[in-house]
């Protein structure tokens, strides 16, 4: 391949991916297509792109011609000193060249690995986010011992920086996602996620069963940030959505609404009935003290509750007569729940 006839067929690589970026595309999907497209500027080598998360282990992204077994052995797997080409590279934050899989100490752990699918050398490079952390590693493995050749070299450059091109935009749609459907507090959804999933709930549930939303609030929680600071106080309220979570299970939807309100979206066939011994589990488990940096906090919760039944109601009024709820059971002290009646109305 000429010189000229590479840097064609590179600029042509770069504006495809670009494109793929552009359009969103999944980055499974972009990896694949730069895996496939390098291996067919270079042939002979198998590309491999893997991930890297926080806390430094890999995980396998693509690597289309690679047999599936030996990707998958490399999932989860951590980075370190002496972790093959990829796991080295991402340790030390700069390419690793192996010649010789056989040989170099640096396969040691995984050289059986290497040669069940007959791997001879392996190049690998990290792939840095702006800010310099290190989010994933592109490879050219050979089945034969030998090391990249010059217009391989270029390949990679030009791979490594569209790799990391496409997992920032990744973080960065992932980020925008996060913050626009989760309490950045909690971690658990926010409203705008409630309304999706309950409005579902509500129109597929089957005609038997019924869609019940429990409406949470702690009771005095201005007095904790008043006393014992905002600072106990957010502390307080992880702490409450890990107990809510605990309470509820997986077959109701949790959601924190803002402040020290919390909802919960359920599907019973046993209708409103459910609600009730739902609502005092979940006063009882707030009602336990919680140890929150040397302090003891105590606190009890109201909880309002709406069920779909008997009647065909919006999600916007199932919400409205759960808050309603929620202030007649703060009007009779605090500590209990109370079912939407219509003379609250």
């Amino acid at each position: 391949m000429t010189s000229m006839a590479s840097a064609g067929l590179l600029q042509q690589l770069q504006n495809e991916i670009l494109e793929a970026v552009v359009r969103d595309a999944p980055l499974k999907t972009i990896a694949e297509l730069v895996c496939m497209r390098a291996e067919s500027l270079a042939p002979g080598v198998l590309c491999s792109i893997l991930t890297v998360d926080a806390e430094g282990r890999v995980h396998p992204l693509a690597a289309p011609s690679l047999p599936a077994s030996y990707s998958n052995a490399l999932e989860g797997l951590r980075a370190g000193p002496c972790a093959g080409s990829c796991g080295t590279a991402a340790y030390r934050g700069e390419p690793v060249e192996v010649s010789d899989i056989q040989s170099d100490p640096l396969w040691a752990e995984y050289r059986a690995l290497a040669s069940a699918h007959g791997l001879r050398a392996c190049w690998s490079s990290p792939i840095k986010a702006r800010d310099g952390r290190v989010v994933g590693t592109f490879a050219f493995y050979y089945l034969e011992q030998r090391g990249p050749a010059e217009v391989e070299r270029r390949i990679v450059e030009i791979c490594v920086h569209l790799c990391a091109i496409a997992i920032e935009h990744d973080e960065a749609q992932s980020r925008i996602h996060q913050l626009a459907y989760y309490d950045t507090l909690t971690g658990l959804p926010n409203r705008v996620q409630l309304q999706d999933r309950a409005a579902a709930m509500l129109a597929n549930r089957s005609r038997e069963s019924t869609l019940s939303i429990l409406h949470v609030d702690l009771d005095e929680f201005k007095c904790v940030n008043d006393t014992l600071g905002h600072r106990i106080g957010d502390l307080l309220l992880e702490a409450v959505a890990r107990r809510l979570a605990a309470t509820v299970g997986e077959s109701a939807f949790l959601a924190r609404l803002g402040s020290d309100e919390f909802a919960i979206a359920f599907i019973s066939a046993e209708g409103r009935a459910a609600a009730g011994p739902l609502a005092e589990r979940i006063i009882t488990a707030i009602g336990e003290p919680f140890e929150l940096d040397e302090q003891r906090v105590k606190v009890t919760a109201s909880v309002g509750i709406a069920s779909s039944e008997p009647d065909a109601l919006e999600l916007s009024e199932l919400l409205r007569r759960a808050g309603m709820g929620l202030y007649a059971a703060q009007r009779d002290g605090g500590n209990t729940h109370r079912f939407f009646a219509p003379e609250m109305d």
